[in-house]
């Protein structure tokens, strides 16, 4: 009986996914030649037996490969082996999906929903852009702080290597975007954390960096979650952040108007939010969680309710991109937001909401920081806020499959997603970070010791090589191209 539901499910699965095939649903850039046009196809009936050979969630499949292998070469081999599942009449489904590929018409102007996700990575030491290189994924994410470039008065510059990695990502090819913050303490009165007291003393350095670094620098971020009060000061003030928007975007786009300007990724709250722009629904009843209440109580500002803000307090002609810090939790990246309170990746679609209902359909979402943090050990759980921290551990191997889930998902979900991040390469690999600092256990590489660099060669976690065994598999795998801050969807 099982075996039979299997064989109906499999071949129900695949006719089902045959209207988009006939149509065209399904999107991909502008393309203007049969054979391309065939070889996408391909890659989605190749999808679809993923689907029907490794399991019925995406997060399953990645069950099926072995670490570092070509995803291809397993899809294929699957074909051959017996006993993964796949029936008689799962095949002949598979067959006639893979058959109305070449029945699909080609035409030049094929129509596109959903352009493909920038791969990205978040980096701590500029010197490490090779990881990003060996891994094949072709953006990076660097924290440029305003603090360190700016130090000591105003127009005395300290540019720290930014150069020099510039240089290196336009002969790998790689696409750069910084995210810009930290005040310096003659802009923000000497109040940590705090955002300068005039907006154009930031304006103004933002107009000389996207000048020195013009056609160089794909994206610049503005600000680091502003909805927590230690990132602005004590008093997170979406109007305040608004102000910045608007100080900053017509120096950028005065110096380099290809440079696409995009707002800070909110630290994400879970609970309920956004409902003074309509954004209601089984949110409205969404219990919060007991780290959400926490949150609260130490003065965060939800964010759904920042980003619903920023757009009543008229931000939206000030930004090219929404960023989003849609972390997964203790969760797979499928599981529902409002399933666990809204602290999960999908909360993303929640954020996304807004945008749609603030008229900015035609904006992307990119994503400048996402991941899932490893076990620190017990050494760590009293340090820092890791009492907060400890029920979202997982293990390297889910760390790694819900990382390779997470882009796959928005891939073939999202067609608003430009470019996603994950956070982060290389914490675990500098000496600036204590052994406990959160951020470096939701690194995918490390050092043994990393006060020690010159003696402990960076070593690499299951995730590393997942995501470099994504890329493969998609031959040449997905990207956002430029220029990004004109390019819209239908």
């Amino acid at each position: 009986m099982a075996e039979n539901q299997s064989r109906y499910s499999s071949a129900v699965l695949a006719l089902a996914l045959l209207p988009p095939l006939l149509s065209g649903e399904r999107p991909h850039p502008v393309i203007r030649d049969r054979g391309t046009h065939f070889l996408l196809r391909a890659r989605w009936v190749f999808a679809i037996l993923e689907w029907m050979t490794c399991g019925q969630q995406w997060g399953q499949s990645r069950e099926c490969y072995a670490e570092g292998s070509s995803l291809r070469k397993t899809r294929l081999s699957k074909l051959i082996k017996p006993g993964v599942g796949l029936s008689r009449s799962g095949v002949l489904a598979f067959l006639l999906a893979f058959l109305a590929t070449l029945l699909t018409p080609s035409t030049s102007q094929l129509a596109i929903e959903q352009p493909d996700v920038g791969l990205g990575a978040f980096l701590a030491e500029r010197d490490h852009a090779y990881l990003v290189s060996d891994m094949e994924f072709d953006w990076l994410v660097w924290n440029l702080q305003w603090s360190m470039a700016e130090p000591l008065s105003k127009g005395s510059y300290e540019w720290l290597g930014l150069d020099e990695l510039l240089a290196y990502a336009q002969t790998e090819g790689l696409k750069v975007v910084l995210r810009v913050d930290s005040a310096p303490a003659w802009a923000s009165g000497g109040l940590e954390g705090a955002p300068p007291k005039n907006m154009g003393d930031f304006g103004d350095f933002m107009s000389v960096l996207a000048t020195r670094a013009a056609r160089k620098v794909a994206g610049y971020v503005i600000w680091n979650e502003p909805n927590l009060p230690m990132n602005w000061g004590g008093n997170p003030s979406p109007a305040e952040y608004v102000e910045m928007l608007q100080a900053v975007y017509p120096r950028i786009k005065a110096a380099d108007a290809d440079a696409a300007v995009v707002t800070a990724g909110m630290a994400t709250t879970g609970g309920p939010g956004g409902s003074l722009c309509g954004l209601g629904g089984e949110l409205a009843s969404m219990q919060l969680a007991g780290y959400t209440k926490e949150l609260y109580a130490s003065g965060v500002v939800n964010d759904l309710d920042f980003i619903c803000d920023i757009y009543r307090k008229e931000g939206q002609p000030y930004f090219d991109a929404l960023g989003s810090h849609p972390y997964g939790f203790a969760y797979e990246p499928q599981r529902n937001p409002s399933s666990v309170s809204g602290l999960a990746f999908r909360r993303v679609e929640q954020q996304r909401a807004l945008m749609e209902m603030g008229g900015d359909a035609a904006k992307q979402i990119w994503v400048i920081e996402f991941g899932w943090i490893l076990d620190p050990g017990g050494r760590c759980y009293d340090w820092g806020d890791w009492p907060t921290r400890t029920w979202q551990i997982v293990s390297e191997k889910k760390q790694a499959q819900y990382l390779t889930s997470a882009y796959l998902y928005a891939d073939t979900s999202y067609p608003w997603m430009g470019v996603m991040s994950f956070f982060n390469m290389d914490f675990a690999t500098v000496y600036w970070y204590d052994y406990c600092e959160p951020a470096r256990w939701y690194s995918v590489a490390y050092r043994m010791d990393h006060e020690d660099p010159g003696n402990s060669p960076i070593v690499y976690r299951q995730a590393y090589f997942a995501l470099q065994g994504m890329v493969n598999a998609l031959a040449g795998g997905p990207k956002a191209f430029l220029p990004l801050a004109v390019r819209t969807h239908d």
